[in-house]
């Protein structure tokens, strides 16, 4: 007679039951395990800053001396000067940081989800446990710090710039955007640094180059036509250019500029997601 199999019960590890071999629906997971994400992105923001005197204040002083740093080097020094910030150094800082938020926000989100996977392989080995939620807790943790860098730069914007327009309540769209196409390079990333673990020296070699190729310290025009082409395929060119045209200028972006930036997050997390979901089965036996 034989012998019959033993009967599936569902498996409930972290949140919601799972019925063994069930895969979410797509970036859903993230979603049904939004309460083990959150706890994720409260620890993250209370680890990065145990022990500093100032605390979660680090994520506004952080950028606020970069962009001092900056302003003296390029618009003192160098004397970088053009367009509609000829005014002075507040205009020049005000372009500066509005490019800085965006960058920081994208760059920092890329170098931490390489390295998350292999830096929690503890839990990656553990049965059932949701791993997108990993990669996924890094950039939810960005979002958060880029809208108070956000806010600084707005507060900054009603004192010493133009002040504010109603194109500014355009911004969280357009940040959702810029997170989904993190979310879909991280998840790409942090698959690739499980198998190669130079990939994480890669990624900030190669951040390193694309800021300098990036309009954040100059304006796009200042390239000239003969790097046209080069600024048409960054897609962090258009996503700078956006957020000033929303901020600072005060005007609608152009459609191009809107329908790049929303294509290549839409392919980049669609691609990121398939390669995650294809190779997650086989992490907690490389890490």
């Amino acid at each position: 007679m034989p012998s019959r199999r033993p009967e599936q019960t569902p498996v409930r590890v972290f949140g919601p039951e799972i019925e063994p071999g069930h895969a979410s629906a797509g970036l859903g997971e993230l979603w049904t395990h939004r309460r083990l994400l959150q706890s994720f992105v409260l620890r993250d923001l209370r680890h990065r800053y145990l022990g500093s005197s100032i605390g979660f204040f680090w994520t506004v002083v952080t950028p606020l001396l970069e962009l001092v740093t900056y302003t003296f080097v390029f618009h003192f020094v160098i004397g970088v000067q053009f367009g509609d910030i000829h005014e002075g150094w507040a205009h020049y800082a005000l372009f500066l940081f509005c490019g800085m938020v965006t960058w920081m926000a994208f760059s920092d989100g890329l170098s931490r989800s390489a390295s998350v996977i292999v830096e929690h392989s503890h839990l990656v080995k553990k049965v059932n446990f949701p791993v997108i939620v990993l990669p996924g807790h890094i950039i939810a943790s960005g979002v958060l710090n880029q809208f108070i860098r956000l806010g600084v730069l707005l507060s900054a914007v009603v004192v010493v710039g133009d002040g504010l327009s109603w194109t500014v309540l355009l911004v969280p769209l357009v940040v959702a955007l810029q997170a989904a196409l993190v979310l879909g390079c991280g998840l790409l990333l942090a698959c690739a640094n499980v198998y190669f673990r130079d990939t994480l020296h890669w990624i900030n070699a190669i951040l390193m180059m694309w800021m300098f190729v990036t309009p954040i310290f100059y304006p796009a025009d200042a390239l000239g036509e003969k790097f046209n082409l080069l600024l048409q395929l960054n897609p962090m060119s258009h996503l700078v250019g956006v957020y000033r045209e929303l901020i600072l200028n005060q005007t609608i972006p152009h459609p191009h500029n809107v329908i790049i930036i929303a294509v290549v997050a839409a392919l980049t997390l669609l691609i990121g997601y398939s390669v995650f979901h294809h190779h997650r089965h086989r992490f907690a036996d490389l890490v």
